[in-house]
């Protein structure tokens, strides 16, 4: 029998997001990140409670689920399609990741889960 991974769910994930690395401050104090990498990923919309970098128990809107462990940050920026979420506005294609979580697989594989805002 072969090893289940991530790459047997590809089929369900048709969608694909870009992740820019958050690298610090500009002079005017806004965020700057480097270039963003697209990511094979499945976006689901489904409500429920997670913890955010501060501890604090918030609600999440949508989970992506990336076909990859990419180490991913809350600081990170995500940028969703705007087929995916039906808009073109900022807070919809480009929301706050409130958390980051690891869905495990067989053998210490790993598939990294966005939770956003």
């Amino acid at each position: 029998m072969g090893v289940a991974t991530v790459r047997i769910f590809s089929p369900l994930m048709r969608q694909r997001v870009t992740i820019a690395r958050w690298t610090g401050y500009d002079s005017f104090g806004g965020k700057t990140f480097a270039a963003g990498v697209v990511y094979q990923c499945a976006v689901v919309g489904e409500m429920q409670q997670v913890r955010d970098s501060a501890g604090n128990e918030v609600p999440s809107r949508q989970s992506v689920y990336l076909m990859s462990n990419a180490v991913v940050r809350p600081e990170d920026q995500v940028t969703l399609s705007t087929d995916d979420v039906g808009s073109t506005e900022s807070y919809a294609i480009k929301p706050l990741i409130l958390s980051v979580g690891r869905f495990p697989f067989l053998r210490g594989q790993f598939a990294s889960v966005l939770y956003l805002k």
